[in-house]
Parts: structure tokens; sequence; C-alpha cells
């Protein structure tokens, strides 16, 4: 499974997502989530890109948009935990 992870417009032209994958992660424990939590945070990173060490407004920025990001993320990843923790698939279960 995948989750997604978008960009805010501010950081275009960047890609405008990516997808995170969730393979190898047992989302049913504590570490599992927490290396979802690692990765989705790459994601954000590579999203935003690099900002200048100069300039304090471009680090401002940077981390808005790296917080942005992982919120764009946040319900899927609770979804995906959830789902993990329960045994049964919720997209299933709710008949999607």
């Amino acid at each position: 499974a995948a989750l997604g992870v978008s960009a805010p417009a501010s950081a275009q032209p960047a890609p405008a997502r990516l997808a995170v994958s969730t393979a190898g992660l047992d989302l049913g424990t504590a570490e599992g989530a927490r290396a979802l939590d690692l990765r989705i945070l790459h994601a954000a990173s590579a999203l935003c890109g690099t900002p200048s060490s100069a300039d304090l407004r471009s680090r401002a920025r940077h981390q808005a948009c790296r917080e942005e990001a992982r919120a764009s993320a946040s319900a899927e990843r609770e979804r995906l935990i959830a789902e993990a923790r329960s045994g049964v698939s919720i997209a299933a279960a709710s008949g999607r």
C-alpha cells in the first residue's frame, strides 16, 4: 500500500505529490507507525526542497511547506494505521 503526500501550491514547481510506500512496515505497531512518519517526513522534505540557510523567511516558508505536506497525508496515515491495528480493511468494510 502507499499513501500520498501533497505539496502546497507555494512549493511549486516541485512535484505536486509523492507516493509513500508502506511496504515492509507493520503499521499495527508503534515502531511501524514511527517508520511511516519518517517516510512521510522525507517525502515532505523532498517536495518542499532545501531552504536557504541565510534567509529566515525561506526557512519559515520551508517549515510551513513541510507541515502542510505532512498534514496532507494525515487522514490516510490514520486510516492505514487503524486498518492495521484492527485487522480489517476500512475501505472494504465501508463498501468502497
